[in-house]
């Protein structure tokens, strides 16, 4: 079989089958599907959990109905054909009781995505481009990232917001 770029790599039900044994057997696994395509994900570090720390005291602090779960996986895209894990997901605090691993995103308000400032290609294509397209379609109206610690200012992380036409439009 001959993988190709405009076909997904496998079932969304291979994929759950995949990750479930891959964070049994390999301390600190994390892999998304998204868009059709295999990709794993960096364990956090502690720049990383220091950005998502500072994040849920605003969020707490504006809104304590809130919570900005940063370990919940989501169902993406068009029909929930993707799996996502953003490092931060920002929804009513009982959202995600009584979902699984992959929980759906209708309640999501806001999703964040923190990366490392020397992050590779792979990852910069998939947090910048692939994701938020992603986010945007499932309708999750506000991207935040990507971050990187110890970034400059102009670095700094933008927010996008869902338009109506194209995927998170600048606002």
């Amino acid at each position: 079989m001959t993988v190709t770029a405009d076909r997904p790599h496998m079932l969304v039900t291979q994929f759950e089958e995949l990750a479930r044994h891959a964070a049994r057997s390999i301390e600190g696994a994390r892999l998304e599907f998204i868009n059709g395509h295999l990709g794993g994900k960096a364990v956090p570090d502690g720049d990383h959990g220091r950005v998502i720390q500072w994040l849920t005291r605003i969020c707490m602090q504006h809104r304590p109905d809130l919570w900005l779960d940063p370990t919940q996986g989501l169902e993406i895209d068009a029909y929930r054909a993707g799996r996502a894990r953003p490092d931060g997901s920002l929804a009513p605090a009982e959202a995600f009781v009584g979902q699984g691993e992959w929980a759906d995103p209708a309640p999501v308000l806001m999703v964040v995505e923190v990366t490392s400032y020397d992050s590779d290609t792979d990852t910069d294509r998939r947090d910048r481009v692939e994701k938020p397209g992603a986010y945007a379609r499932t309708g999750i109206p506000v991207y935040l990232g990507p971050w990187r610690p110890g970034a400059r200012q102009a670095e700094m992380p933008s927010i996008r917001a869902s338009a109506s036409s194209a995927p998170y439009g600048w606002r």
